[in-house]
């Protein structure tokens, strides 16, 4: 059985009905693109060196016949966005390893990747508060 995107893990951890129940599905979810993905996205602390707003990249045909990547196994790669953590990359490679990653995953996870990296996290119910309750330690700010 195919593992779901991490979009639809945190699209479906929203529509859930409470608290504790938000808390158990992310747990029962745990990834570390998943936790990278949060920690982008929620924590103060984590800036990455890219430009803010989507970048032009060309959307994955999802109706194709290849599969697109799983951002769950993409998770080696986000360190080229942190400043601090490769240090010697120049910032036109840096972008393109991003533009390259965002075109060869899911669409829904592309636009995630790219709102968390702004600080925008669509979800009303994936809070700062909730992940910490669910990932005690992984957010610091």
């Amino acid at each position: 059985m195919d593992k779901p995107l991490i979009s639809e893990i945190l699209a479906a951890a929203n529509k859930l009905g409470s608290k504790g129940k938000r808390i158990s599905y992310l747990q029962e979810q745990d990834c570390t693109a998943l936790k990278d993905i949060l920690r982008i996205g929620l924590d103060d602390a984590i800036t990455l060196s890219l430009p803010p707003g989507e970048p032009p990249f060309k959307k994955f045909d999802t109706e194709g016949k290849d599969k697109p990547e799983e951002l769950r196994f993409m998770y080696p790669k986000f360190r080229n966005f942190v400043k601090a953590a490769s240090p010697n990359l120049n910032q036109f490679k840096r972008e393109t390893v991003f533009i390259d990653l965002l075109e060869s995953i899911h669409p829904d996870d592309a636009k995630l990747f790219c709102d968390a990296k702004d600080k925008n996290l669509k979800y009303k119910y994936i809070t700062k508060t909730l992940v910490k309750a669910a990932f005690p330690n992984l957010i610091s700010k």
